[in-house]
């Protein structure tokens, strides 16, 4: 096992912050880690977005490792039921126990940056982007054109989507113009690409489809205050992306991809891995919207380091119910300071789940883990802080998937100002600062 501690930097001129904020900063790979405590027989473990994830994951590793038999408890379950929940955002309300108050999960919450109360540590993270077989790429624009496809501004890219989508329908010499680039597309479908039906694998479920890690430029645009003001121009911009997924989509999820029937897929590295679809032949590609300067409200970013790279996104986080007893809280206790603890859990997280720790080490034993070492280093978008709660999610969720699907539950194509208006007001109200901390009425 090979693991590179991360040192995370800055892009100058680009005002990319390389960096998580202050807030959620985190340890650096010389932090002690607290001391391991034995395992259980059983573990329950609760996941709002599935078992497959990047968490399960690790957590199938731990169970296998130490002998614990694993019960995995899917989003319709009563989280209450399990000892450990995995969660896609961080807990909102009552319900969980302060892991703060174990002096060894104390401990691992400090080896993740994290202080006070503490009701959720965090799994690690990984790149989440667009991603694409860079053959596939090659053979539809006669060159390599990742560098441009990531460079591109939003006028080429969703112009690059439209007429990627014609030309499946009937193949034709047409040109297309990325980072002022041209590339032309072949005459007729060249070999590999006989699958492709769609340019978009729209992610199936959760945090990947309408989550955080989506909105991840539209808040760092807002700056340090989310109100109506300053979000309305992102997400209109988030609004242009969504649209377009819909309107050019090629089927669902990492199999889309996999199977060749879609282009790009947006996912985090940790989600392919756990959907065993990642490819050494895979490259990211920037989640485009469409943002204009007058949609920035801060000078920490410009449009460039918001348009071309990709999100360091959390990929879940690990949660006590209150209503745990002595012992699954003792269970939910092993498995997590495994994970923090070990060498074999530092691999879980690394390797088998391709994240990110929350201590800043990683894997570069693969071209994908080895790429995303090399990025984090380059350059990413952090996720701003605070993170929205379980219910913020669960509102964005609740968008997206009326935006998706019309009432009968099939797939939407054409959309009107009032849908922009809906989906708009309703993601404003699960992200915007509370009026109390905003000191408005």
């Amino acid at each position: 096992m090979k693991l590179k501690p991360i040192v995370c930097g800055l892009l100058a001129g680009v005002l990319l912050a390389g960096c998580a904020p202050a807030e959620n900063a985190a340890a650096t790979a010389e932090t002690a880690a607290p001391a391991p405590t034995a395992a259980p027989q059983e573990l329950t473990v609760y996941y709002t977005a599935g078992a497959e994830s990047p968490a399960g994951t690790a957590l199938r590793a731990y169970a296998a490792d130490q002998g614990v038999m694993l019960t995995e408890l899917g989003p319709d379950a009563d989280p209450a039921a399990a000892d450990l929940a995995v969660l896609d955002a961080p807990p909102a309300g009552e319900g969980w126990q302060n892991l703060a108050a174990d002096p060894l999960l104390a401990t691992a919450a400090a080896r993740a940056g994290l202080e006070g109360e503490v009701t959720a540590l965090p799994v690690g993270r990984s790149l989440y982007a667009y991603w694409a077989d860079s053959a596939t790429l090659t053979a539809l624009f006669g060159a390599d054109p990742t560098d441009d496809l990531r460079a591109a501004s939003w006028a080429e890219w969703s112009d690059a989507v439209e007429t990627l989508t014609a030309w499946l329908t009937e193949p034709s010499a047409e040109t297309v113009t990325l980072n002022g680039q041209d590339y032309t597309l072949p005459e007729s479908r060249p070999a590999g690409t006989e699958a492709l039906t769609g340019v978009f694998a729209l992610p199936e479920q959760g945090r990947a489809a309408f989550g955080m890690p989506l909105f991840t430029g539209a808040l760092l645009a807002a700056g340090d205050t989310r109100t109506e003001d300053t979000l309305t121009g992102p997400l209109n911009g988030v609004y242009s992306a969504l649209t377009l997924e819909l309107q050019n989509r090629g089927g669902d999820g990492a199999a889309a991809l996999a199977e060749g029937s879609a282009l790009f897929c947006r996912a985090s590295l940790g989600e392919l891995t756990a959907a065993g679809a990642a490819q050494d032949t895979l490259v990211w590609l920037p989640v485009k919207a469409d943002f204009v300067e007058s949609d920035l409200s801060t000078e920490e970013y410009n449009l460039t380091g918001l348009l071309n790279y990709p999100v360091l996104a959390t990929a879940g986080w690990l949660a006590v119910p209150a209503s745990a007893d002595e012992a699954g809280t003792r269970a939910a206790a092993a498995a997590i300071l495994w994970l923090y603890t070990s060498a074999d859990g530092e691999a879980a997280l690394t390797e088998d789940a391709a994240l990110v720790t929350p201590w800043n080490t990683a894997s570069d034993e693969t071209t994908l883990t080895a790429m995303q070492v090399s990025q984090v280093g380059n350059g990413i978008l952090p996720e701003p802080s605070p993170q929205p709660d379980q219910d913020a999610q669960a509102a964005l969720a609740a968008a997206g998937a009326a935006l998706a699907a019309d009432a009968e539950g099939a797939p939407r194509t054409s959309f009107t100002q009032a849908d922009r208006e809906t989906w708009r007001d309703a993601v404003t109200e699960a992200l915007a600062t509370p009026a109390e901390e905003t000191g408005e009425e």
